[in-house]
């Protein structure tokens, strides 16, 4: 299995919409090559319990074709969010075809939802999809919504960084200056790149 991808996003939407890289490149990587790719990701972005990643597994086992149909829609969510927040960023409207793409998925994962219980009060739990394949996008799909509710929407940024980076992420820095998805990488590309142009010019 491939490493997974650094979760640099701050919120897990945005980590999810990072599961390309370069985003912009024409060779682009895709960490969701397959289900059980998409299921790595989930438990290393906290998405799942380590716990329910077999169980997701052996399912998906059992039903091929429905787990290709959940890696196609994840990819397809991807995508939409992707649009969506680079819509916000540029501060106009989104994409109606993926705001009505959201809506729908959405749509699902408000029907799974429940009201419970607990010492500290009621809480809005999304369920107990531990059977389901496709459990995988109902955390997604809350932190997009919370992200878009409740922001900081005008703090997400996009990563300018050498060979098309593209990456999402929230910028928490004081004054609105972080740049870079990743210091450690695209920030240090970007400067070796800075620094070699310099070289060739005195050349």
């Amino acid at each position: 299995m491939t490493d997974m991808p650094e979760l640099v996003g701050g919120a897990l939407c945005l980590d999810f919409v990072n599961t390309v890289d370069p985003r912009h490149a024409a060779n682009r990587f895709d960490y969701l090559s397959e289900y059980r790719a998409l299921v790595a990701w989930a438990r290393h972005a906290g998405a799942i319990e380590a716990a329910a990643a077999p169980g997701l597994l052996r399912r998906a086992a059992r039903q091929p074709a429905a787990a290709r149909e959940v890696l196609r829609r994840s990819i397809r969510l991807r995508e939409v969010l992707y649009r969506i927040f680079a819509s916000a960023m540029a501060r106009r409207p989104p994409p109606r075809d993926a705001f009505d793409r959201l809506n729908h998925e959405l749509g699902w994962a408000i029907a799974a939802a429940r009201l419970t219980r607990s010492r500290a009060g009621f809480v809005l739990q999304w369920g107990d999809h531990r059977s389901r394949l496709d459990q995988v996008l109902l955390p997604v799909i809350r932190s997009a919504v919370d992200l878009l509710i409740d922001g900081p929407l005008d703090r997400v940024r996009e990563c300018p960084g050498p060979g098309n980076c593209g990456w999402l992420f929230i910028d928490l820095s004081k004054n609105g200056s972080r740049r870079w998805c990743d210091m450690r990488t695209c920030g240090n590309r970007a400067k070796a790149h800075r620094h070699y142009t310099r070289i060739r010019g005195r050349a």
